[in-house]
C-alpha cells in the first residue's frame, strides 16, 4: 500500500521536432537539477540526483530511448574542468561547455536538465529540454508544488509528458511502467536511500557494495515493499558473491540471497524491467541458466534498451566464457549492441575482457581491462586481470605492479594476494630477496582465507627456494590435512625430502603423488629420482620411462634414463636415449659426451 500520492502537477510540457518523432533511436542525457538553495541540506542534496536518476529509470522503459548513464553523466559533465553545473547562473557559457562535452564525451543527442528552490513546504522547480546539435531549448516551464508531498506525482507528470510528446500516447502497459516505477514507493526518505545506494551500485567496485547494501535497507525499512530497492539488493549481492566466486571465496550465502530478493523484487514490481533484470543475474550468477533466460527475456521485453539487460543477455550465452569474444555470436552481438548504448558498462567491459583472456586473445583482453581504469582506476578485478595477463606473459615486474594495485584497491579478497605473491615469487629466482616478499604476500592470503590450497603449497615452494625444507614440509602437511589426495603437496613435499637426502621419505610421498595423479609427468619424474639416488635402477627406469610417455619433450627424464641404462651396462640404449635427449638440445653439452662414452663402450 502506498504511504500517499498528492495531486499530479505539471513540470513541463516539450514540443520536439519531426526529426526525433522519426529516429530510430536517440541518447537522452537527464542531468541533476540544480539546487538554488545555497544551505547545506542533506535531503535536497539527494534531491538534485533522485529526480534525476527516477526520470532516466521512468523513460528508459520507453522504447527508442536511450538514457545515458548517470554515473557517466558525473564523470563527464560534472566533474569535468570544462563544465560546472551552475546552469542558471551564467547560463549561455555554461550551456555552450555542455553542449560540446554532451556531444564528444557522451554521444548525446538531447539534455533535460532543470533546477528547483525549495521555500518553506514549497518547492519551485525549472525544466528544459534541449537539442544538443542546435542548442535551441525546444520547450521549458516553471512549477510549484508543495515539497515534499508531491515530488513522486511530479516525476510521474513528467516522464508521461516526455513520452507522449516523443512517441505519442502510449498503451496502458508501458503507461503502466512509467507510473509503476516513479510511484515505486509512496515514502521519500525510502526514496533517498535508493538513490544513495543506486550510486554505489553502479561504481561496480566491492568497496562500494556493503555501502551500497546499507541503504538499500534503510530504504526497505521505510518501505518493504520498495520494489527497486529489493531489486538493488539482488544485484549487489548477486554481483559481489560472484566477484567472491570467482577469487575461491565462500559465496554461496549472497547468491542464495541474491535470488531471494530478486523474487521480492518481482513480487512488489512485476512491470518493471529492473525487476526482472536483477532475478535474472541472480540466477545467472547461481548457473540456473533456465530461469536466468526466463527472467531476462521479460526484463528485454520490457526494455530494450537497457544496457544492464543486454550484458546480462550477453553473458547467458557466453557458454564457459569462450563464446562473448568471437564474433558472429549471439553473445558478441548483444555485448557490442550493449556497449553501444553504454561503452562504459564495467560488468560488460570485464565480462568481454574475461572471455578475451579465456580464449587467448590476451592483448585484446588488456584493452578492455585498461578501458575500465579510465572508468574507474581502482576496480579491483580490472586490475587483477591485467596482473595475471602480464603474468602469463611472464612480465613479472608489470604483474607486481598492477597486483600491489590490486590489493591497495581491494586488500580483503585473498587471491590478490596470492596473485602478488606469484609476481614475487617469479622473480626470486633473478632477485632472490623477493622470496621474503613473496612469503609475506603468500601468509597474507591465507590470513583471509585459511584453506586457501594454492596459496600453502607455493608458500612451502617459497620455504624451500629460500632452503628452508623443513618449513616448507612443514606447509605441504599443512595442505595435506586439508585435502589428504593432493598430489601437488605430495610431490614437493618429495622434492624437500630428496633435498635433504632423506631418499626413502622421497620415494614414498612421490608413490602417493603418482598414486593421486598417475599421468603426471613430473610426478612421475620425481619418483624416478628417488629410485635413482637409492640405486633401484628398474624401478627408476619405470618411473622415467611413464615420464617422458607422458611428455615426450622432457629432456630432464630422456637424460636421467640414459643414466640409469649407462650405469646398468646397457650402452646401446644409453646411446639411443642420449640422442633423444640431443634431438630435443643440441646443445647439451653432456649428453654429447655421455653418448658418445655409450658408443665407445658399445663397441669394446
Amino acid at each position: 500500500m502506498r504511504l500517499f500520492r498528492m495531486p499530479v502537477y505539471i513540470i513541463c510540457c516539450i514540443i520536439l521536432s519531426q526529426t526525433l518523432l522519426h529516429s530510430e533511436s536517440y541518447k537522452i542525457v537527464v542531468l541533476p537539477f540544480d539546487k538554488l538553495n545555497k544551505e547545506k541540506n542533506a535531503e535536497l542534496d539527494t534531491l538534485t540526483v533522485g529526480i534525476s536518476e527516477t526520470l532516466s529509470g521512468a523513460l528508459s522503459t520507453v522504447d527508442n530511448f536511450i538514457i545515458v548513464d548517470s554515473d557517466r553523466v558525473k564523470r563527464h559533465l560534472l566533474d569535468s574542468a570544462g563544465f560546472k553545473q551552475t546552469i542558471g547562473v551564467n547560463e549561455d557559457k555554461d550551456i555552450e561547455k555542455l553542449r560540446t562535452l554532451t556531444k564528444d564525451k557522451l554521444d548525446g543527442d538531447y539534455i533535460i536538465y532543470g533546477s528547483f528552490n525549495k521555500i518553506g513546504a514549497k518547492i519551485q522547480l525549472n525544466a528544459k529540454f534541449m537539442e544538443v546539435m542546435s542548442g535551441k531549448v525546444l520547450k521549458g516551464s516553471n512549477v510549484h508544488g508543495n515539497y515534499p508531498d508531491e515530488i513522486f506525482d511530479l516525476q510521474e507528470k513528467l516522464a508521461k509528458d516526455l513520452m507522449d510528446k516523443i512517441s505519442g500516447p502510449e498503451k496502458s502497459e508501458r503507461s503502466n511502467s512509467i507510473e509503476e516505477y516513479t510511484k515505486s514507493t509512496g515514502n521519500y526518505t525510502a526514496y533517498q536511500y535508493y538513490i544513495k545506494g543506486r550510486m554505489e551500485q553502479i561504481q561496480y567496485d566491492v568497496k562500494n557494495y556493503p555501502v551500497a547494501i546499507e541503504n538499500y535497507k534503510k530504504a526497505l525499512k521505510y518501505d518493504p515493499k520498495y520494489a527497486l530497492a529489493w531489486a538493488g539488493l539482488s544485484e549487489v549481492n548477486a554481483l559481489w558473491g560472484y566477484q567472491i566466486k570467482y577469487a575461491n571465496g565462500k559465496w554461496e550465502p549472497y547468491l542464495k540471497t541474491a535470488i531471494e530478493q530478486g523474487e521480492k523484487a518481482v513480487e512488489y514490481g512485476p512491470t518493471l524491467y529492473q525487476t526482472h533484470r536483477a532475478l535474472s543475474m541472480a540466477y545467472l550468477n547461481n548457473s540456473n541458466f533456465d530461469m536466468a533466460q526466463k527472467s531476462i527475456d521479460e526484463a528485454y521485453r520490457l526494455n530494450r534498451q537497457d544496457a544492464e539487460t543486454l550484458q546480462i543477455m550477453a553473458q547467458l550465452k557466453n557458454y564457459g566464457y569462450e563464446e562473448m569474444g568471437k564474433p558472429g555470436t549471439e553473445s558478441y552481438k548483444h555485448i557490442q549492441e550493449c556497449l553501444r548504448i553504454n561503452p562504459e558498462l564495467i560488468i560488460a567491459r570485464w565480462s568481454l575482457a574475461h572471455s578475451y583472456s579465456t580464449l587467448g586473445k590476451k592483448d585484446d583482453s588488456l584493452r578492455e581491462y585498461m578501458e575500465i581504469l579510465k572508468v574507474n582506476p581502482k576496480h579491483a578485478p580490472a586490475l587483477h586481470g591485467i596482473a595475471l595477463i602480464y603474468y602469463d606473459k611472464k612480465d613479472y615486474y608489470n604483474s607486481e605492479y598492477y597486483a600491489i594495485k590490486t590489493v591497495e584497491a581491494d586488500p580483503v579478497t585473498a587471491q590478490h594476494h596470492y596473485t602478488l605473491a606469484l609476481s614475487y615469487y617469479q622473480q626470486g629466482y633473478s632477485e632472490p630477496a623477493k622470496w621474503n616478499k613473496a612469503e609475506e604476500s603468500f601468509k597474507n592470503s591465507l590470513k583471509r582465507n585459511p584453506d586457501y590450497l594454492d596459496a600453502i603449497v607455493t608458500l612451502g615452494q617459497t620455504y624451500y627456494n629460500k632452503q628452508n625444507y623443513q618449513a616448507a614440509i612443514t606447509e605441504f602437511k599443512n595442505a595435506l590435512k586439508k585435502q589428504p589426495n593432493n598430489d601437488r603437496a605430495y610431490n614437493e613435499m618429495a622434492i624437500s625430502y630428496y633435498a635433504l637426502k632423506d631418499y626413502k621419505s622421497a620415494e614414498k610421498n612421490s608413490i602417493l603423488a603418482v598414486k593421486y595423479n598417475p599421468t603426471n609427468a613430473i610426478n612421475n619424474y620425481n619418483l624416478g629420482l628417488a629410485y635413482y639416488m637409492q640405486e633401484k635402477w628398474d624401478n627408476a627406469i619405470d618411473s622415467f620411462e611413464k615420464a617422458v610417455q607422458y611428455d615426450p619433450a622432457y629432456e630432464n627424464a630422456w637424460f636421467s634414463l640414459a643414466n640409469c641404462y649407462w650405469y646398468t651396462n646397457r650402452f646401446d640404449k644409453s646411446y639411443e636415449y642420449y640422442g633423444k635427449v640431443l634431438e630435443l638440445n643440441p646443445n647439451n653439452s653432456e649428453a654429447k659426451r655421455w653418448r658418445d662414452d655409450s658408443y665407445n663402450k658399445m663397441n669394446q
